[in-house]
Formats: structure tokens, C-alpha cells, sequence
């Protein structure tokens, strides 16, 4: 009987690790070109315009209103990266810097769906017809922050910006999440 019951448990156990890897292998497979992308249950219909404060890679006041870019997370202000010669520099700032060349003082048009806990616009906002959102990740500032809340059009950007090693990507980082975890707000 004993002999039965580890048969099973071994048989069960060695079942459910493989369901595991699988799954794991499946995702990340399928994640990286594109696949199994739920769409996003948020409606951008909301619009209001403004001029433009850059307040770090992500974070815009627009016409008074704060935004945070929605679909990227950008280093924060205060981290670091390492360039393709392992050299490290300061990425949240650069990222920061390249926002405000792209909209800082000028006139930007937002559509929102809905607010984050901070009370934040979640937004896409373009500087005339440019997608500030879409620069952002093309020119590799900034990763797609929530797969399942991502375009295909955002996927290829990241892809194509890792591919060339452009921004974060010519070296190493930390991603802006984890980052944040292991840097945590002072209020």
C-alpha cells in the first residue's frame, strides 16, 4: 500500500512540475510574439489638452492635471543603468530629459479612461499627432509596463528598441517595478 501511495505522489508531483514548466515555457513563448494578449477593458474616451511639466520619465502635469503614461513604466528620477560599456548612468534622468524635449512646455492632447490609486490620469497623450506614449518605448526610455494591457503596435516597439539597443536597452537595467521595491517612497 505504502509502495501504491508513492507511486502516486511521485507520479502527481512529477505531473504537476511539468504542467508547470510547460506553462511557464508556453507563456513566456507566447508572450514574446505576441500571443494570448487579453485586450484592454479600458475606454480612452475621455480627452482634455493643456500645456505640458515634465515631472519624471512616466509623469506629466497637463493643463494642471497629473498624468502618468499609461501602458510604460520609465526609470525612476534616482536610478541608475549601465550603458553597453558597463558604465553606469543616470537613466531616470535621461529618460526624464528626453520627455521634456518631446513635450515639455508645449501644447498636449490626453485621452484617459479612468484614474490610478495616486489619483493620476491614466493616459495616452500626444504632442500634436506624435504618441508620447509610443516614443517613449520606441526610443527605449521606457518597457511596457503590463503585458495584458499592451498593444501589438507597443510590443514591436519594445522589440525593435531591444533589438537595436537603443536607451536602457544598449546595457543592463533594473526594471523601474523592481526598482521601486527596492527603493521605496519616503512620504
Amino acid at each position: 500500500m505504502k509502495e501504491k501511495i508513492l507511486n502516486f505522489t511521485t507520479f502527481f508531483f512529477l505531473s504537476f512540475f511539468s504542467f508547470v514548466i510547460f506553462q511557464v515555457i508556453t507563456t513566456k513563448t507566447a508572450s514574446s510574439q505576441g500571443y494570448f494578449r487579453i485586450k484592454s477593458h479600458l475606454k480612452f474616451d475621455n480627452k482634455f489638452s493643456g500645456k505640458t511639466f515634465v515631472i519624471d520619465g512616466d509623469s506629466l502635469k497637463v493643463g494642471g492635471k497629473e498624468v502618468r503614461l499609461f501602458g510604460l513604466d520609465a526609470p525612476e528620477y534616482n536610478q541608475t543603468c549601465f550603458d553597453i560599456k558597463e558604465k553606469e548612468y543616470p537613466c531616470g534622468q535621461v529618460s526624464r530629459q528626453f520627455l521634456i524635449k518631446l513635450a515639455g512646455g508645449k501644447q498636449v492632447e490626453c485621452v484617459y479612461a479612468e484614474k490610478d490609486k495616486y489619483h493620476r490620469y491614466l493616459a495616452k497623450c500626444f504632442v500634436e499627432k506624435t504618441s508620447i506614449n509610443e516614443e517613449l518605448v520606441k526610443n527605449g526610455m521606457a518597457v511596457i509596463y503590463n503585458f495584458t494591457e499592451s498593444s501589438e503596435k507597443m510590443n514591436n516597439l519594445e522589440e525593435e528598441a531591444r533589438t537595436k539597443k537603443i536607451g536602457i536597452w544598449q546595457g543592463a537595467f533594473q526594471l523601474p517595478k523592481e526598482y521601486r521595491k527596492q527603493h521605496p517612497r519616503k512620504n
